[in-house]
């Protein structure tokens, strides 16, 4: 959109809300100013300028800037920069934004062109994208996290906005209510370009009457835009989400979590916390249930979106239906208990080296002995799935007294 490129900062000095990464003693402005880095990692949410940034620094060295998407961008897509580069003679920037997407050896073939000294590489993800990435390129790269503009922020962004308006319409002044900057402020979500763009969408259906533009705050309802989704929201409705799961209806649970995709949370976030539902509320009534939902997660950053979206079906209405039980979850927070009151030492017999040790196998492949200085029950199996079988099981070994409700 015009007003995205007219208000995108052409200097660092017209960057807002970085100050942490464009003070004259960060770091991160002493390299780009000298060019001394092989590789940066930009890390932040979505629409507060990493692109812009990654523009900036070609621009303060008169680089020729690529920009690649992970998601859609492949090995040939590298292999052609590294041939026009090569043809120009000099080092290129290439900008690939969510780094994470990409595979070991699309990596392999990234650090080869950055040690030949054909580019540097400056990526971007929406979340720390280390544990993706392979060592060598690791160590080559230098992490920076950006932060969201703060409300003070977004009140200079609205002046630019409103500058630009006035050459855009050629009217004198832009009128608008005093509650409108808020409400902007509030709906973009701390997103930079969300908060253009309703500016934009806004002075779009506006009036113009007698040289000025009149803004109405009431429009706002006029946008195709989610304005009532924020930070609390999410949390809402990724909670209804775990709760529709714990709770047996998988209806619910997924029109949750659809709700959370599409409100442009990552899928990825979704599954993360899918993964601790496996664990906290399905446990060992059914044991395979963290492998299905880590496989999904696999399946799914192989194959993105939209058809991911089929994979998280799947995983949700898998958790939300089959039994449950939080007894694992529970033995955690009593074991952490225990020991906020207790500093247990191992029994001589299980120290390292010990002659009284009895190896169960000796014994067929169990054997009573202590394992604990006092014998404290933990772990309590529900008779639900498959964890009716584990409970019959430390019964039949160690005696139904010490496992009974008390």
């Amino acid at each position: 959109m015009k007003i995205l490129e007219a208000l995108e900062p052409k200097t660092f000095d017209e960057v807002v809300g970085q100050e942490h990464l464009l003070d004259s003693r960060a770091l991160f402005k002493n390299i780009v100013i000298s060019g001394d880095f092989q590789s940066i990692i930009l890390i932040g949410p979505p629409g507060i300028g990493k692109t812009t940034l990654a523009r900036l620094i070609g621009r303060q060295h008169s680089m020729i800037f690529y920009r690649l998407h992970a998601a859609n961008s492949g090995t040939a897509d590298i292999k052609k920069i590294v041939e026009e580069t090569k043809g120009y003679g000099k080092t290129s920037i290439v900008f690939i934004d969510e780094i994470h997407h990409f595979n070991k050896s699309q990596q392999n073939l990234l650090l080869n062109i950055i040690d030949d000294g054909y580019v540097k590489l400056i990526g971007a993800s929406t979340e720390n994208p280390f544990y993706n990435l392979i060592p060598p390129l690791r160590s080559r790269s230098l992490l920076f996290e950006m932060k969201k503009p703060k409300r003070d922020d977004f009140k200079k962004l609205f002046l630019r906005a409103i500058g630009w308006l006035k050459t855009e319409y050629n009217v004198e002044d832009v009128v608008f209510d005093d509650d409108l900057k808020d409400l902007l402020i509030d709906a973009s979500n701390a997103d930079v370009r969300k908060f253009y763009i309703m500016i934009d969408s806004l002075a779009k259906i506006s009036k113009k009457v007698d040289n000025k533009l009149l803004i109405s705050s009431e429009d706002i309802t006029l946008l195709p835009f989610d304005i009532t989704f924020n930070t609390d929201n999410y949390y809402h409705l990724l909670s209804a989400m775990i709760k529709s799961i714990r709770g047996s209806d998988p209806d619910a649970a997924l029109l949750w979590a659809l709700r959370l995709v599409k409100n442009g949370v990552d899928p990825k976030i979704i599954f993360r916390r899918l993964l601790i539902s496996a664990s906290e509320d399905i446990g060992n009534a059914v044991p395979t249930a963290l492998s299905v939902v880590n496989a999904g997660y696999e399946a799914f950053e192989k194959v993105g979106m939209p058809e991911g979206e089929i994979i998280l079906a799947h995983v949700i209405t898998y958790l939300a239906s089959i039994p449950k039980s939080n007894k694992s979850y529970l033995a955690l927070k009593k074991c952490n208990e225990y020991l906020e009151k207790h500093n247990p030492l191992p029994p001589d017999h299980l120290k390292n080296n010990s002659k009284d040790y009895k190896y169960p196998f000796d014994y067929g492949d169990f054997v009573k002995q202590s394992y604990m200085p006092e014998k404290k029950v933990f772990y309590k199996p529900s008779k639900i799935g498959f964890e009716a079988k584990i409970y019959d099981r430390l019964i039949k070994l160690w005696g139904k007294e010490i496992y009974e409700e008390k």
